[in-house]
């Protein structure tokens, strides 16, 4: 685990990021004595879209559209 002041931090900003990105617990000490912890933030997945024929194989499947069918009675 690595303290720093926040003026420290800000002089070398990017090599800060990079070793928490890296998984160092870095904690960043503000004048009043507060901590705050600097972590990286997964990033999700992209998301691609399906294709038409994707979507209509999604209406062939009789057990998912009785399953969508009670959720929606369900929720009205």
């Amino acid at each position: 685990m690595k303290v720093l002041t926040v003026d420290e931090a800000q002089e070398r900003l990017d090599a800060v990021c990079q070793e928490a990105i890296a998984g160092e617990v870095i904690r960043l000490q503000r004048a009043d004595g507060t901590l705050v912890e600097l972590k990286a933030v997964p990033v999700a997945p992209a998301v691609t879209p399906l294709s038409d024929r994707q979507l209509a194989d999604c209406y062939g499947d009789a057990e998912w559209a009785q399953f969508e069918n009670h959720c929606a009675k369900a929720s009205a």
